[in-house]
């Protein structure tokens, strides 16, 4: 099946990038408030694909909005979905955006990347309220016309404020610890694989979406000094991090083998290299 239709839910920095990239219908880029998308106004629109990047991503403003997190990230995407059967719409394959934050690492017990079926251990609320609409959504759907992805770090050209190049450029000091990232590009070249053969989805996958490689905040920072967008990087170690800011900071590399031969996604310095080229070019510098 290919899909023709895809609703694009969310105002953010990936919903702007994603619209922009897959070329979305002005009426088909939802940008109100989740639980106003109800079954008639999903019934008008007949959606092939839900696609929702929308939800509440700042750590310390989670925390201290705990309410209104939960509605954003957990409640909001189930109402969608099932407003989704009560239009009748069950042939529709529903995307959530989750997040790769759900564990705290770099690595699991182990001493291995967290895999798509690894049991989520959230360091904040945030990262909980992001493995709780999960395990909702996979309990209540049972899987069926359901995708997860757990993308980390999110990073691209555009100047906005929860772009994770934009953050790294304003921390004097950086940690040098392993992590995954992902390209907003890779998230799109992924919905438009998904999009395009939605049929190994339609009883429900979760897949880490990443670039290829671990990169570590200080190893970005030091790319972009270089491309003089900041200054040079000073080191900062984990346990100085983890005394000053609260609520911690999550470190997780990820793997997903299925997802790797799915999308076949560009290697973290080449794709690193290209973005931080022309974020450069976005902010003037």
């Amino acid at each position: 099946m290919s899909a023709e239709r895809i609703l694009l839910i969310g105002r953010g920095h990936l919903g702007g990038y994603l619209r922009e990239r897959l070329q979305i219908q002005e009426e088909l880029h939802y940008r109100g408030e989740m639980e106003q998308l109800d079954a008639p106004t999903l019934a008008r629109l007949k959606p092939d694909v839900v696609v929702n990047t929308a939800g509440k991503t700042e750590l310390r403003w989670c925390e201290d909005n705990a309410l209104e997190t939960f509605r954003c990230n957990v409640r909001a995407p189930l109402a969608v979905w099932r407003a989704l059967q009560e239009a009748k719409l069950d042939t529709s394959l529903f995307i959530q955006l989750s997040s790769g934050c759900i564990w705290d690492g770099p690595y699991d017990q182990n001493g291995q990347p967290f895999e798509p079926d690894t049991p989520p251990r959230p360091a904040c609320f945030y990262s909980w309220t992001k493995a709780a609409c999960d395990a909702l959504l996979l309990d209540e759907t049972a899987g069926r016309g359901l995708c997860i992805l757990r993308p980390r770090q999110v990073y691209s050209p555009l100047p906005s404020p929860r772009n994770t190049l934009t953050k790294l450029r304003t921390y004097p000091k950086l940690i040098d610890t392993p992590n995954s990232m992902t390209s907003a590009a890779t998230i799109a070249k992924t919905l438009e694989r998904v999009v395009a053969n939605t049929e190994p989805f339609q009883n429900g996958r979760v897949l880490n979406v990443y670039d290829r490689g671990i990169t570590s905040p200080y190893q970005v920072g030091t790319m972009m000094a270089k491309a003089g967008l900041r200054g040079a990087p000073e080191m900062l170690t984990k346990d100085e991090l983890d005394q000053t800011l609260k609520p911690k900071r999550v470190d997780a590399v990820i793997h997903d083998e299925w997802f790797e031969a799915f999308v076949d996604p560009p290697r973290i310095e080449d794709e690193m290299g290209r973005v931080i080229e022309a974020y450069g070019r976005a902010i003037g510098e």
